[in-house]
Order: structure tokens, then C-alpha cells, then sequence
């Protein structure tokens, strides 16, 4: 009979125990729980898109990024789409070119010969030599960017062309991408170094190359462009203000 009481205190020490740990569940206070609480309230607190590195960028610098390179997809998307030979052929003959504008600039210096052709883009000397500086390339190719820029109906700067060509893309790849024919670009370009050496006089308008590429639209050009598939050697002659 004596053993009865004992169970019963045991029993009741049991029910105590329970009662203390639910209590402990329940209470917010408890850092078991708090701790978890806390990192689920944290994670709604991240705002922005993630970059590679896991760091949360800011809605202006994204939406930056963003518009920076829509405004050169079409660009890259449409080059993508060259013919492979006539780019190449294209970008032998400007690399031609560019190669002998540099030469003229090398023995006259940049300045004089900047004097030359800077006017045919609508700019002064000291403009193209200090955009040719901060783009840390030869005036050769300056040149053909302006061209390119004078004749494309997208609103592209040299700097952004340049990042097309600093991408991998060739100046043939970058004209077919402004939706200029192919045919056309060298002449052009080969017209505005006559410029550049001193053979002809800036009138600023320089030389002209035609939109478009499609069969239908060179067919009505007639002798005046070839087709695209033809690559620049067909283009001698075609559009230049001076013959060399």
C-alpha cells in the first residue's frame, strides 16, 4: 500500500516535465525557434536580380546593362546572318585600306590628315583625333567606322561599333548588320581614303553605301551594287567620287 504514493509522485513529475517542454514550443523567446523565425522574415527583405556572383544588383544598374545591349542585338543578330565568304572578302580589302590610311597618317601625321577627312563626317581634326585616342585605334579605322555610321539608318556611335568589332565581329559582319550591301562598303570606304591621302576634297557627304540586301532590292540596283553573296570584289569602282 505504501508504493502507491510513490507512483503517484512519479507520475505527477512526468506530467510536470511535459508541461515545461510544450510551453518552451510555444514561447517566441526561445532561441531554438527564434533563430529559424528570423532567417524566414530576412529572406523577404531581398530586393533586385541576382549576378553571377551572388551579389543583388540595383534596378538602375540592371535596367542599364540591359539597355545597353538591346540596342546592339539587332545589330549582332543580323551580322550573325552574313555570308561567311563575302565578309571575308570585304574585310581583306578594308583591312587594305585601313592599313594605307594609317601609313598616311604615319608619314603627314595624324593631325593633317584628320584635317583632311574629318570634315567629310561633319567633325573638326582635333574631334576625330581625340575619339581615335580614346578608342585606341588607328585612323584607318575610324574612318570606316564613320562610314559605316554615315550610311546605317540605326542611331549607333564609333564606340559602340567598335565594341561590335572588340566582340569578334569583322567590319563586313558590322555592315551587314546595319543593314548596308556588302557590295558596296569597300568602294565607299576605298572613296573616302582618297580623302584622307589628299587626293580629293572633303564636301561632306560622304561616299554612299545603299540599305538593304534582300535579291529584289539588288536587282533593281542594276550594275550600281552586286549582290551580297558576291563579296567587295565586285564593288571596285562602284560609288567612288575619285578614281585612284
Amino acid at each position: 500500500m505504501k508504493v502507491i504514493p510513490g507512483v503517484l509522485l512519479a507520475s505527477a513529475l512526468i506530467l510536470s516535465s511535459i508541461g515545461v517542454a510544450l510551453g518552451q514550443e510555444k514561447d517566441p523567446n526561445v532561441s531554438g525557434t527564434a533563430s529559424s523565425s528570423t532567417h524566414s522574415v530576412g529572406t523577404v527583405d531581398v530586393h533586385g536580380p541576382i549576378d553571377a556572383h551572388g551579389n543583388v544588383q540595383t534596378a538602375t544598374s540592371a535596367e542599364a546593362g540591359a539597355g545597353v545591349d538591346a540596342s546592339l542585338t539587332p545589330i549582332r543578330e543580323r551580322a550573325k546572318k552574313a555570308s561567311t565568304n563575302a565578309c571575308a572578302a570585304v574585310q581583306k580589302q578594308l583591312a587594305e585600306i585601313s592599313r594605307q590610311i594609317d601609313a598616311e597618317a604615319n608619314d603627314k601625321g595624324d593631325a593633317v590628315v584628320a584635317g583632311r577627312i574629318a570634315p567629310e563626317f561633319g567633325m573638326t581634326a582635333e574631334t576625330m583625333t581625340a575619339e581615335q585616342s580614346s578608342l585606341n585605334a588607328g585612323l584607318g579605322e575610324v574612318v570606316i567606322a564613320h562610314t559605316l555610321m554615315a550610311n546605317s539608318k540605326a542611331s549607333v556611335t564609333a564606340e559602340q561599333l567598335f565594341r561590335l568589332q572588340r566582340e569578334g565581329l569583322g567590319w563586313g559582319q558590322i555592315a551587314h548588320g546595319l543593314n548596308l550591301r556588302l557590295g558596296e562598303v569597300t568602294a565607299a570606304v576605298k572613296s573616302e581614303y582618297s580623302v584622307a591621302a589628299g587626293r580629293a576634297k572633303a564636301d561632306g557627304k560622304p561616299a554612299m553605301i545603299h540599305s538593304g540586301t534582300n535579291v529584289a532590292t539588288n536587282a533593281k540596283a542594276g550594275v550600281h551594287a552586286g549582290p551580297a553573296s558576291a563579296g567587295a570584289a565586285s564593288s571596285v569602282g562602284v560609288g567612288v567620287k575619285v578614281g585612284n
